[in-house]
């Protein structure tokens, strides 16, 4: 398994809500996916974006993977981890401005790279 970066969002519901932000964040339109763990994904030119509404990942290394609904996974066609970086930053960012989303940005799903809560909230969402 190659690395990537991937930003993980809570709440994910309600869908239509979730879905559409995270279209305007990446400027993509988002495309239903019918089979495999991704329910939708885009093509942003160099990379793909994809999201699961829902993931099996458990708390590691500090991080509370499972208190996030969401994943939203960024991968570089060419490999180019600076150019991943930079797209997922970008779509973090501007998910970031929306303020009613808690958001964690990893990269190999080991290194925090950023996070970002609702107004007045801590960092990660609660149980």
């Amino acid at each position: 398994m190659t690395s990537h970066h991937s930003i993980f969002i809570h709440p994910g519901l309600p869908e239509e809500t979730l879905t559409a932000d995270v279209a305007a964040a990446s400027g993509a339109r988002l495309r239903r996916v019918a089979h495999g763990p991704v329910d939708y994904g885009a093509d942003l030119g160099d990379t793909a974006l994809e999201i699961e509404l829902s993931h099996d990942y458990e708390e590691d290394m500090g991080i509370p993977f499972d208190r996030y609904q969401v994943v939203v996974t960024v991968r570089d066609f060419e490999g180019h981890r600076d150019r991943e970086q930079a797209r997922a930053e970008h779509v973090f960012n501007r998910l970031a401005d929306v303020r009613r989303y808690w958001l964690v940005l990893v990269f190999d799903l080991q290194t925090v790279i950023a996070t970002a809560a609702p107004p007045k909230q801590e960092v990660f969402p609660h149980r």
